[in-house]
């Protein structure tokens, strides 16, 4: 499988075996998995050791690992905090356009390999697209990461991420997904016009309500509030 950043013309190293799902943001644990040959039927749970394919060179890989490390940064702060610190009110500023990047990075890696949703077939990402990724500038507007609210309970709570596909309708084709990481609630479409009608049309689906949610592009924070917990407060710097 070719490095699907090849569109840029300066792929080097050698093809790597990319975690389609970083697993250092995640430190090891499970990721559900739902379209791939070996789980068409149904979500298979599976570790993201586990979880790699020849999707990248080595030189486009490593260009990318700045998302990583900021995608771990908030894993950990949600993790760290709902888990082992619940009584306390606590922060932590990020960089939203890095987590951004890390989760339209993520939906190309699954599109690539065909992980998207059972329905979807591989998705080549557009060199547009890959460009945008690939350069130091923000993203355009409408374009990129939305947060949707929903309650985040320490109560069952797992670390990982699960995903669906946001089809468009008219094509078929995937315009983004929808994904909760470490139990919030995320989308990050790869389309530039604004999404949040969209997101709330995918209505029930697997028991959550996104017709009901609000749909917040680029939020300046996300707060994580309770009345028998501290609060948690996330700060993202556009």
């Amino acid at each position: 499988m070719e490095c699907w950043a090849h569109s840029l013309g300066n792929c080097g190293g050698g093809r790597s075996r990319e975690h389609y799902i970083s697993d250092g943001i995640f430190d090891g644990a499970t990721v559900t998995a739902f379209g791939l040959p070996w789980c068409k039927d149904e979500p298979v749970t599976i570790g993201l050791a586990s979880a790699t394919s020849k999707i990248l060179c080595k030189r486009h890989n490593e260009a990318l690992s700045s998302f990583d490390a900021e995608a771990a940064k908030l894993s950990r702060f949600i993790s760290s905090n709902i888990v082992h610190e619940p009584l306390a009110h606590t922060d932590i500023t990020l960089q939203g356009p890095l987590i951004e990047k890390w989760a339209l990075k993520t939906f190309l890696n699954l599109g690539f390999i065909g992980a998207l949703d059972r329905g979807v077939s591989r998705l080549t990402p557009p060199s547009n697209l890959v460009k945008s990724l690939f350069a130091s500038d923000k993203l355009r507007n409408g374009l990129g990461l939305y947060f949707i609210t929903g309650g985040v309970s320490n109560d069952g709570f797992k670390v990982g991420l699960a995903w669906n596909a946001i089809v468009n309708r008219k094509t078929g084709r995937p315009d983004g997904m929808t994904f909760t990481f470490n139990g919030l609630r995320l989308a990050v479409t790869a389309i530039s016009l604004r999404a949040e009608a969209q997101i709330r049309g995918l209505g029930r689906l697997k028991g959550f309500d996104y017709s009901a949610a609000k749909v917040l592009y680029h939020p300046p924070n996300i707060i994580m509030a309770s009345e028998t917990a501290g609060n948690k407060r996330i700060n993202l710097e556009w």
